[in-house]
């Protein structure tokens, strides 16, 4: 791990000396079990809540990760354009796990089918994201483990797995196949916002351009792009998206289909 000076408000660019030290150091491990044994703990204690619980669970985790996003923003804003007297573009809330937000938003006070679809993406991209993210917590390539900046990514993922795996274990969304494909449908809709953006600002929102940190794929995005097909790109990490849905939400499926198995016998 990381032993240089530094404080827990510390910007990235004034940590001296810091490289990604603490990236796969034995706390990121830590955190990372330390999760799965909380998510656990958790849901156990949560998995026979009512819909209107679950709706108050969603409103309080959404409420918090809004104002922890404001906070993060303006504070790594503040020194971004402090020390480079620019904005920092990829601060803005276009990234998949950024969605969670108002995926749930249209949760607590919406009605109808894009509700639904929006629990059911909650229920598949939520938990791909925060997964993928609390395995490979890029967040400390850039800051030390005891900062903001690494706590606010443990934070936000954490809960994007809990809430997900909430949906799932209190059946407040089916667990059924038609679920990923309302999830998906939920996120083509948002990708149809963000594709473009990426495309005429050359934005990388949702990893539909460079399909960046995605190994071998990223190295296929390049490629295409090298060759004039860098409109192949957004169709190739769509069809990821779609894969990871299923491989997450399977799993619960599975699970269901042997459970019913057992109590037939």
């Amino acid at each position: 791990m990381f032993n240089g000076s530094y404080s827990f408000f510390d910007y990235k660019y004034n940590i001296e000396g810091y490289n990604g030290q603490d990236f796969g150091s034995i706390a990121q491990y830590i955190y990372l079990f330390t999760s799965i044994f909380l998510i656990t703990l958790l849901l156990i204690i949560f998995k026979k809540s009512s819909k209107e619980k679950i709706i108050n669970i969603t409103k309080i985790i959404t409420f918090f990760l809004l104002i922890l996003d404001i906070i993060k923003v303006s504070w790594e804003s503040y020194y971004d354009i402090k020390l480079t007297g620019n904005f920092n573009t990829g601060l803005l809330p276009f990234d998949t796990c950024s969605m969670i937000i108002p995926a749930g938003l249209i949760v607590i006070f919406a009605k109808g089918k894009i509700k639904e679809y929006a629990k059911c993406w909650i229920a598949t991209a939520s938990i791909v994201g925060g997964i993928a993210n609390m395995l490979f917590l890029s967040a400390l390539n850039y800051y030390p483990f005891f900062t903001f900046g690494a706590f606010y990514s443990m934070i936000w993922h954490f809960l994007m797995v809990f809430i997900g795996l909430l949906y799932i274990i209190t059946n407040f969304v089916e667990i059924k196949y038609k679920t990923i494909i309302k999830g998906f449908i939920f996120h083509l809709a948002i990708s149809l916002i963000v594709i473009p953006i990426d495309i005429i600002f050359d934005f990388d929102f949702m990893m539909y351009i460079n399909l960046s940190s995605i190994p071998i794929f990223e190295n296929v995005a390049s490629y295409f792009t090298s060759i004039g097909l860098h409109f192949l790109n957004p169709v190739m990490m769509l069809i990821l998206y779609y894969i990871s849905f299923n491989i997450v939400f399977l799993i619960p499926m599975g699970i269901k289909k042997l459970l019913s198995i057992k109590n037939k016998k």
